[in-house]
């Protein structure tokens, strides 16, 4: 988290709305429930947004600042947002999962709890057992050994003839069964039955779930194009190139372009922050006759979402708390007037042009490598910003 010293010695000069009551009446900014009890006492955006991000609370700081930032420069902090994110994709691609392997197997996975344990084995109490087994048959034999043989042989005869009838009732020797009962012992106490029923149903079912699951994918297939990696890219780069001419010259003519540009491709970052540009001009019927204000906070609102996406957006390097702690930090950078696209524009090349794949060019003289450095605001131009 940024120093609080150098937040009390930063100044949000290119905010449209100093008071978070103006933001409410002129934006449709909506404190969130959860969070009123921070806007108590606080009159100013950036006091109030300062004190949402010393508390941990980017998301929200990032939220009061689109709304409350000057158009221009809240749409040219979004656009350094998505070289961050460009440049984290670069290191780390982000991996579209193909629709066909969802649900391939319907395999079932028993969780941990529900396992039953296999039995524990204890060498030290089988080896007090056979220890019995050995010294009780010693003593049979000592005892045998010791009875007269005639008599003996009469018990053993008695014996035999008692299991035998033992035999004609249950069937079975009784010496059968101890030896049945012994080897079952080494068995499987859960052992499972293949001719179950049970398993003939589950393999009935998995067949039904597989035709379900292939028509089901078929339907998604047919409906939804394959992604063409090149031609999202090709979407991403008018995109930018879009919106930093917008940046740079907010006319008409850039505006529509914003929008021609933003419709082909609404739900990537890139291209609803070229939507949002459009919006953030300020009339929604470019050329024509009469002008058609944008509703109040359609264009922050577009900001804040086009921040979500790249918050939540797949693969990169930060997970979503970091990165909105870092746009903050950008954009106290862009509303400082401590970053503007002058640089760019006196080396004739905008900074998206650096963009190869799905991630910038590194620049060895950024702090962090894969975002360029710009040049900061001269006092001559923060006149101009907020005549836009």
């Amino acid at each position: 988290m940024a120093d609080t010293l150098d937040w009390l010695n930063t100044h949000l000069i290119l905010l449209r709305y100093i008071t978070v009551k103006e933001v409410i009446e002129k934006e449709n900014y909506k404190i969130p429930p959860e969070r009123a009890a921070y806007f108590d006492g606080v009159s100013t955006v950036q006091e109030m947004a300062f004190k949402l991000a010393h508390a941990e609370r980017y998301k929200e700081a990032c939220e009061l600042l689109a709304y409350a930032a000057h158009r221009r420069a809240g749409v040219w902090w979004l656009y350094r947002c998505l070289l961050w994110l460009y440049a984290e994709l670069q290191e780390n691609p982000a991996s579209d999962r193909d629709i066909s392997e969802i649900a391939a197997s319907f395999a079932v996975t028993v969780p941990d709890w529900a396992q039953i344990p296999a039995p524990e084995t204890d060498p030290a109490g089988q080896a007090q057992i056979e220890g019995l087994y050995h010294q009780s048959k010693a003593k049979v034999q000592e005892a045998e050994a010791a009875l007269d043989p005639e008599m003996l042989r009469y018990v053993r005869d008695a014996v035999e003839v008692a299991f035998q009838d033992f035999k004609k009732v249950h069937g079975i020797h009784p010496v059968e069964l101890l030896k049945k009962a012994a080897a079952r012992i080494n068995e499987d106490p859960h052992k499972i039955n293949p001719a179950s029923p049970v398993f003939k149903a589950a393999d009935e079912l998995k067949a039904k779930l597989q035709e379900v699951r292939k028509e089901t994918v078929d339907t998604i297939k047919s409906v939804i194009p394959p992604k063409v990696p090149e031609q999202e890219q090709k979407l991403r780069d008018n995109a930018m190139a879009a919106v930093y001419r917008w940046v740079v010259a907010p006319n008409e003519v850039n505006s529509k372009k914003c929008l021609d540009i933003g419709n082909e491709c609404p739900d990537t970052p890139a291209g609803l922050l070229a939507l949002s540009a459009f919006w953030a001009f300020g009339n929604l019927m470019p050329g024509g006759e009469q002008i058609v204000p944008t509703p109040p906070g359609l264009a922050a609102n577009g900001l804040c979402q086009v921040l979500l996406m790249c918050a939540l957006h797949k693969g990169g390097t930060r997970k979503l708390k970091d990165r909105y702690e870092w746009y903050f930090n950008l954009g106290v950078d862009v509303l400082s007037g401590k970053d503007n696209w002058e640089e760019s524009l006196a080396e004739g090349e905008a900074p998206h042009e650096g963009l190869s794949g799905s991630g910038a060019v590194h620049d060895a003289e950024a702090p962090h490598p894969g975002v360029p450095q710009y040049k900061r605001w001269k006092p001559e131009h923060i006149h101009e910003i907020y005549m836009r």
